[in-house]
């Protein structure tokens, strides 16, 4: 057991948190953080095991920092683990599965080939606000059936409730997922129409009937596919724009070979994650890489360090499209907790880059991007690029 004051939360490490990740897994396979409470897990083997072993390390008491008995909301699969979680996931998985992507991808090719030629007419652009975030909007839509209030509710919203797995909850960011899930019961649900995911949940319980009838987790297993897709997608797009303007030669490949699309997709993933941690908890005495976890413990797996680890993939720091183990990553999580949306997330980025390499040449810098303070998703507030046409 080491103790070590360094804080994950710090606004420096938040701001540029590779520095401290490295020194974080040199410390050992898991470091306690005596002034939160906290055990932290940055190497990639040890994160994995962590990860994959609900018997030991659970979810049920919640993914991020406080933990549901203290925060009131628990989402019906990344709060839950088996027997729960298997039934509740069960119900909604058909609506993520290949043949699903299949029907999805010609509506999010046209949406991101609009908003991209859009973007292109202006020129210098806020990326996040041009690019970023419609498409998650736009793709959210067309799953669930939710027509969204206007965009800088939904941003606001989808922020908010990231947030409520940071350290440091601001009871505004509390209040603003309860209003995200009041509207969705009073507004959003009647609004569904036929024959779409949201009534599918809401009026059958999804497949099965799987979901409890009293509404609640239907209403909560909504919310949550709803507005985490829409701020980690957002995420994950404004990530891949920043790391191809930090390495062009990596958008010429692209451009050159756009077989490699997906794969880079996977290294957007790996070399900077849009999910920083996530949290588990031990109901007994464990252990962790031979140091001894005691029971009750919180214990916060750190994807983003995890994907750095150079154990695990060689010149980790490095970006590059053609990295042969790229999807090794833990981004998405892994095992039964593997991200539900993580397939509708890989479609939103392929479409989006494919969408971009066929028309921008390079993307050029015109201003300072600035990180979000969002303790659990990294992301930017701002990124100001210009889109070089092809």
């Amino acid at each position: 057991m080491l103790v070590t004051d360094l804080d994950p939360y710090h606004p420096d490490h938040l701001k540029n948190p590779y520095p401290f990740y490295g020194k974080l897994r040199e410390l050992g396979p898991v470091t306690f953080l005596g002034e939160r409470g906290i055990w932290l897990v940055a190497r990639y083997e040890n994160a994995s095991y962590v990860l994959r072993n609900y018997r030991d390390f659970t979810s049920s008491l919640g993914v991020g920092f406080t933990r549901v008995p203290d925060h009131g909301y628990r989402y019906p699969l990344v709060d839950n683990d088996p027997p729960e979680h298997t039934r509740a996931r069960r119900a909604v998985q058909g609506h993520f599965s290949r043949a699903a992507m299949t029907r999805l991808r010609p509506a999010i090719r046209d949406a991101a080939t609009e908003l991209v030629e859009a973007a292109m007419a202006v020129g210098d652009i806020e990326a996040v606000t041009t690019l970023a975030q419609p498409l998650p909007d736009l793709t959210i839509r067309l799953l669930t059936g939710i027509e969204p209030p206007d965009p800088d509710t939904m941003a606001a919203w989808g922020d908010a409730v990231g947030q409520l797995a940071s350290a440091d909850l601001d009871p505004l960011h509390a209040k603003l997922a309860t209003d995200s899930l009041e509207w969705l019961a009073a507004e959003g649900v009647p609004a569904l129409p036929e024959h779409c995911m949201g009534r599918a949940i809401m009026d059958l319980g999804g497949e099965n009937g799987r979901l409890a009838e009293d509404g609640l987790e239907r209403l909560m297993m909504l919310d949550s596919i709803w507005l985490a897709g829409i701020d980690s997608s957002g995420s994950l797009l404004a990530n891949a724009i920043n790391a191809f303007a930090e390495f062009p030669d990596q958008w010429d490949a692209v451009r050159a070979r756009p077989e490699l699309i997906p794969n880079a997709v996977e290294e957007v993933l790996r070399w900077d994650s849009p999910f920083r941690s996530f949290y588990r908890r031990t109901l007994a005495p464990t252990s962790i890489g031979g140091a001894s976890i005691p029971a009750d413990s919180d214990v916060c797996v750190i994807m983003a360090a995890a994907n750095r680890d150079p154990d695990r993939f060689s010149d980790p720091d490095k970006f590059d499209i053609t990295r042969p183990d790229a999807k090794a990553h833990l981004a998405f999580g892994a095992s039964i907790h593997l991200c539900l949306g993580a397939p509708v997330a890989r479609l939103e980025t392929i479409e989006f880059l494919t969408a971009l390499a066929g028309r921008v040449r390079r993307f050029e810098r015109t201003g300072e991007a600035v990180r979000s303070p969002n303790q659990a998703v990294r992301k930017f507030c701002s990124l100001p690029i210009r889109l070089v046409p092809a």
